[in-house]
């Protein structure tokens, strides 16, 4: 199994310049979708789980049908902080949107 590397501050502040929506919230990076359409947010679900599959990378995952958004949270927990795992996840559920 590999080893994920903990990134310093410097290497996920320049990683999040390249993510559109992410930010840092402590030991993880975040992002809030609002999706409009239930059939995109239906899609966007599948895009999720597909990635995660693909990955054997799990964020944490906030639906909130009320107002149709939904929060990613992802940090690598063994490794204590933010790796290339984390950001790599964030760039394919972004692809989503492209």
């Amino acid at each position: 199994m590999e080893r994920k590397i903990k990134l310093s501050d410097e290497q996920v502040e320049k990683a999040l310049e390249e993510l559109e929506g992410w930010k840092r919230e402590f030991k993880c990076i975040s992002r809030r979708f609002y999706i409009d359409d239930w059939s995109m947010i239906t899609e966007f679900l599948k895009h999720i789980a597909k990635v995660v599959e693909e990955t054997n990378h799990h964020p944490d995952i906030i639906f909130h049908t009320a107002t149709k958004t939904i929060t990613i949270s992802t940090t690598t927990h063994s490794e204590g902080g933010i790796t290339q795992a984390d950001i790599d996840l964030a760039k394919k559920l972004n692809e989503f949107f492209k």
